[in-house]
């Protein structure tokens, strides 16, 4: 056959594999001799291969399967691995594509199909390449049929460096749901399991469907007792020197991510974590240095353990390092740059507060203070929240501004005008009127109070303004403005209903549904920056107790 026709029936082949169509190639490989593991495409890929790569092309990867194995090397054309790049084998493809169907298939011809492994990395089997994709009924179904047995890599798939692998990708990927009854603690020291299986029977455990909210507490459970069983595993295996370096660098990613659960179920095991320290970095001074106050409030807790982690380490101490700019991704969990800038000051003055009065004016390398250094690493940030706060408060103030006048001129110019006898308003015993005016005046009162506020903004933005001054007066700014827009449309409402209801009797709802148009936009568009404004403002404070669990 030459090179022509041979790349046309490639063609042909990998067409029918991708759609589904066994029918239009049986042919080919009944009456043509065309081998029945060769490769179709530039990456070396078997017919096999792409077939179960598509996770649809079910009818074909059966029809070809069963071909395969009534030929003289079944097995071996099943394990056909990719020429080209990583050499994976079609259950390793369907482990990656999530394709649980065609995986069933393929370990009901080949029971040992899950032990191969990639050779050429590191001894990946199709259950790692499941879990690293996050596909969980095929991880559900490859941890069934995988046996805990040394392989061609030189291990057991869920022991050592592969075991680590499969955990460290599953809890990446959130692969869990556990039915807590199907697995016993009894079970968990059963024999011939490593812990790493043990574990991840516990993670993809079958689970009944519940609903979003049930879903997050159930999981936040799950993983409380996937840490609970490492630290057990750790501390009742391994020397303390393994246990310490294991932990210890797990809190301190933990530290980074912010996950105080970690950190405390980790402690609580292992009390003498607390002293565990990075590039001369402990848990408090982590916390400090990642902005990450859940964990700042848990260390908090262990009093005989606070004061003593503010000594300098490398030339700064604790509020050095609280001097220092924030990570940006940790300053924007807030909005608005004011309320980054708040944010900072607020670690400033709690880490001032464990202190003693020389580490408070204590030199660094550069000798700088900490709040010397505080003001050059903040300067940029005070500049550019200053900024926002002039320009949201000039572009505030002149819609405020805007409804201070019409809320003043409309009530000098009633709706239906006066009487010529007395000058009394035309509806001035109208319940409606008596609406239009009580909106009107707020409008008047809480328009005039906003521009007040947003005016003494521009008068006084210093650096310690923006800890309570700067966002007590936007947040009061706003919410006049807000008011002032609401009972302004009432007003609005009100005139229209009192001037042409005689004539159109219908006009009181559209008018008053109309009338909540601006006022969800307002609601739309600066409900993010209201809420966080209120949060800094009234809210409880950042910094305090997280829980009582170590104190017990």
């Amino acid at each position: 056959m030459n090179s022509i026709k041979r790349d046309a029936i490639s063609r042909q082949i990998y067409k029918a594999a991708i759609q589904d169509d066994w029918d239009s190639v049986s042919h080919i490989f009944e009456t043509e001799n065309w081998r029945l593991n060769a490769e179709i495409s530039l990456y070396g890929e078997t017919p096999l291969h792409i077939a179960v790569g598509t996770n649809s092309s079910h009818r074909f990867v059966e029809k070809l399967v069963k071909m395969i194995v009534t030929s003289g090397n079944g097995v071996g054309m099943l394990r056909t691995t990719i020429k080209v790049g990583r050499p994976y084998n079609a259950l390793h493809l369907a482990g990656k594509r999530g394709n649980c169907k065609d995986a069933k298939l393929l370990v009901d011809y080949d029971p040992e199909f899950p032990q191969t492994v990639v050779s050429d990395d590191g001894g990946t089997t199709p259950l790692e390449m499941a879990a690293w994709k996050g596909h969980k009924e095929t991880v559900h179904y490859l941890l069934s049929v995988t046996r805990d047995e040394v392989g061609l890599s030189g291990t057991s798939p869920f022991r050592g460096t592969p075991g680590a692998n499969i955990l460290t990708q599953a809890i990446a990927t959130g692969l869990y749901g556990l039915d807590d009854t199907e697995v016993k603690v009894a079970d968990i020291e059963s024999g011939g399991r490593g812990p790493a299986r043990t574990l991840l029977r516990r993670i993809f455990g079958k689970a009944p469907y519940v609903k979003h909210i049930r879903q997050i507490k159930a999981t936040h459970l799950q993983t409380e007792q996937l840490v609970k069983q490492i630290c057990s595993t750790l501390i009742m295996n391994f020397e303390d020197t393994t246990t310490w370096k294991v932990l210890g660098h797990a809190i301190h990613i933990a530290v980074r991510h912010g996950t105080h659960e970690l950190i405390e179920e980790c402690i609580r095991n292992y009390p003498e974590l607390i002293r565990y320290e990075v590039e001369g970095l402990n848990l408090f001074k982590a916390a400090i240095n990642h902005r990450q106050e859940k964990v700042f409030n848990l260390m908090y807790q262990i009093s005989a353990h606070s004061l003593d982690t503010m000594a300098k380490v490398n030339g700064e101490n604790a509020l050095h390092l609280a001097a220092n700019l924030a990570p940006y991704h940790r300053l924007r969990t807030v909005t608005g740059v004011a309320l980054q800038m708040q944010r900072e000051l607020l670690w400033f003055k709690e880490v001032d507060k464990f202190m003693e009065p020389a580490q408070r004016v204590s030199l660094n390398n550069e000798k700088k203070t900490p709040r010397m250094l505080f003001t050059d690493e903040h300067r940029q940030l005070l500049t550019d929240a200053q900024q926002w706060t002039q320009n949201t408060s000039s572009s505030s103030t002149v819609v405020a501004a805007l409804l201070v006048t019409i809320a003043f001129a409309a009530l000098f110019t009633v709706p239906g005008g006066n009487k010529d006898s007395d000058g009394q308003a035309r509806f001035l015993t109208d319940a409606v009127f008596l609406l239009f005016v009580i909106s009107d005046a707020i409008a008047l009162f809480s328009s005039a109070t906003s521009v007040l506020m947003f005016l003494s903004t521009l008068t006084h933005s210093s650096q310690e303004d923006f800890l309570y001054a700067l966002p007590l007066r936007l947040t009061l700014g706003l919410i006049s403005l807000f008011i002032s827009v609401a009972t302004t449309m009432v007003a609005f409402s009100a005139t229209l209903v009192l001037v042409l209801r005689d004539k159109i009797q219908w006009i009181a709802v559209p008018v008053t549904l109309m009338a909540c148009i601006p006022i969800l936009l307002f609601l739309w568009l600066q409900y993010p920056l209201l809420l966080e404004l209120v949060r800094a403002t009234f809210g409880k404070n950042i910094f305090g107790q997280q829980n009582n669990l170590l104190l017990h």
